[in-house]
C-alpha cells in the first residue's frame, strides 16, 4: 500500500502486517450545546470539500485522490467513520453507514462480515478495520441516538469472536468462501478497543522486550513470535501503544524512538531491524499520527507537538499530492482532535 512520501522519493510504505495478496487484508471541536431544555445538540459539520478528490460519485472512498481505480477498503471508511464521530457530521456518517451496508457488508448465515476490499471479488475481512468500524459504530449511536449502529456493531464482533479464530486466539481475518481463519496474529492489530474476551492481552505480554524492535506477527499454529528484518515503525509504534494501554511499557523501543527524534527530528518508513539505522528515505503522515499519539501516553507532550510541527511542515512544502487516504486522513484526525 503506497503512502504519502516525500518529493523525488520512493512511494512504496506498507504496514507491516500487509498481505501482497488480494485476496487478505492490507495490515493499517467541542461543540456548544442548545439549551438544556432542548436535549439537543446542534450537529457540527465537515467543510464540503473535504477530502473531495478521495469520493466517487457515490461518496465510496477510493486509496489514491483522483483515482478512482485504486482500492476501496474497509480500512478507509472505518477511519473515516472515526473522523467523522470526532466531527460530530451526522448527516456524512449516515451516508458511509449505508455504504457500509450496501457494500462491504458479507452475511453468510448467521455470519456477518466486513469485506477488507470492495469491487475486487475478494472474500476476507481484517481484524483491525472490523474492531475500528464497529467502535465507531457505537460512538456514532452515542452521539446521534441511532441503535442500529450499535446493533450493527453488535453483529460484527460477535461473528469475530465466534468464528474468527484459531488454536484459541482471535486471529486476523476469516476467509468465508474457504470458512479458515488466518493462522497468524499481527500484533498492531491489538488496538484499544478489541474486546478483552479476545485475549488479545496475552500476546502483547509475551512478546520478548530484550530487542529495540518487537516482532510483527504471532503464529498461532506454532505459538511463535516473527520477526522482519525490516521493520515498519507503524507497526513499531502501534504495538508500543497497545502494550501502554495495558499498562506495559516499552523501555528499549522508548528509549531509541526519544533518540531518533532528538538526533534527527524525524522518522523514516523502515529501518533495519539488527543495525537500528533508517532502510529508507522517506517519511509518512500517517507514522506521525502514531509517534504523535505514543509520545503523548508517555508524557512527553513537548516532543508530541513536535510531531505535529514536522508533519505539518512536510504538508506546507509539499502539498498533500498523490497521498494515500491513509495518511491524509491520520494527518486531519491528530490536527483536528482537540484532545491532541
Amino acid at each position: 500500500m503506497r503512502k504519502w512520501l516525500l518529493p523525488g522519493m520512493m512511494l512504496a510504505l506498507l504496514l507491516g502486517a500487509c498481505s501482497e495478496e488480494s485476496s487478505e487484508p492490507a495490515p493499517p471541536p467541542e461543540e456548544e450545546q442548545v439549551p438544556v431544555e432542548t436535549e439537543e445538540v446542534e450537529q457540527q459539520a465537515i467543510p464540503e470539500d473535504f477530502a473531495e478528490n478521495y469520493f466517487d460519485e457515490n461518496q465510496f472512498i477510493h486509496a489514491y485522490p483522483s483515482a478512482p481505480d485504486s482500492q476501496y477498503l474497509s480500512e478507509s471508511i472505518g477511519l473515516y467513520m472515526e473522523y467523522l464521530v470526532m466531527m460530530e457530521d451526522e448527516e456524512k456518517f449516515a451516508q458511509q453507514y449505508e455504504n457500509l451496508m450496501s457494500e462491504f457488508v458479507v452475511e453468510e448465515g448467521d455470519n456477518f462480515f466486513i469485506n477488507w476490499l470492495i469491487f475486487e471479488g475478494a472474500t476476507v475481512n481484517a481484524l483491525i478495520d472490523d474492531i475500528r468500524i464497529a467502535a465507531a459504530l457505537r460512538e456514532a449511536d452515542a452521539l446521534f441516538d441511532r441503535p442500529e449502529y450499535s446493533e450493527t456493531a453488535d453483529r460484527i464482533i460477535e461473528t469475530i469472536s465466534r468464528i474468527q479464530t484459531n488454536n484459541g486466539y482471535t486471529v486476523d481475518y476469516y476467509d468465508w468462501e474457504v470458512e479458515f481463519p488466518a493462522q497468524r496474529i499481527t500484533l498492531s492489530y491489538l488496538i484499544d478497543d478489541v474486546p478483552k474476551d479476545m485475549n488479545a492481552d496475552r500476546v502483547l505480554e509475551n512478546v520478548d522486550t530484550d530487542e529495540v524492535f518487537f516482532p510483527e506477527y504471532f503464529d498461532v499454529a506454532e505459538e511463535v513470535y516473527v520477526k522482519s528484518d525490516v521493520v515498519h515503525p507503524i507497526d513499531q509504534l502501534l504495538i508500543a501503544i497497545n502494550r501502554e494501554r495495558i499498562g506495559l511499557s516499552s523501555d528499549l523501543f522508548e528509549e531509541w524512538l526519544k533518540t531518533e527524534w532528538a538526533e534527527e527530528g524525524r522518522l523514516f518508513g523502515r529501518y533495519d531491524r539488527e543495525t537500528l539505522e533508517p532502510a529508507v528515505t522517506y517519511e509518512s503522515l500517517a507514522m506521525y499520527f502514531f509517534m504523535n499519539e505514543y509520545f503523548l501516553i508517555i508524557g512527553e507532550e513537548e516532543a508530541a507537538e513536535e510531531v505535529k510541527v514536522r508533519a505539518t511542515n512536510m504538508i506546507e512544502e509539499n502539498g498533500e499530492g498523490e497521498t494515500h487516504f491513509f495518511d491524509f486522513i491520520h494527518y486531519h484526525l491528530m490536527m483536528e482532535d482537540e484532545t491532541k
